[in-house]
């Protein structure tokens, strides 16, 4: 008995039934998603220095309205 069946009782489309588990490219996907996350996480500075031009320009426009 597989945990679905046992925790939620059994599944009343025929079809939804038929349908598997995660396949080894969505896995790869999701393995390489996480990598890309937890990359950005640990060393955010290639991207972060990408947008500092662009940040510092709108910080001055904000600054300057508001004075």
């Amino acid at each position: 008995m597989d945990g679905q069946a046992r925790d939620l009782g059994e599944v009343g489309n025929k079809h939804v039934a038929e349908l598997s588990d995660v396949n080894a490219r969505e896995l790869l996907v999701l393995g390489l998603l996480a990598i890309a996350v937890l990359w950005l996480g640990v060393h955010p500075a290639p991207f972060t220095e990408i947008m500092h031009a662009s940040v510092n320009d709108l910080l001055k426009h904000v600054a300057a309205s508001k004075l």
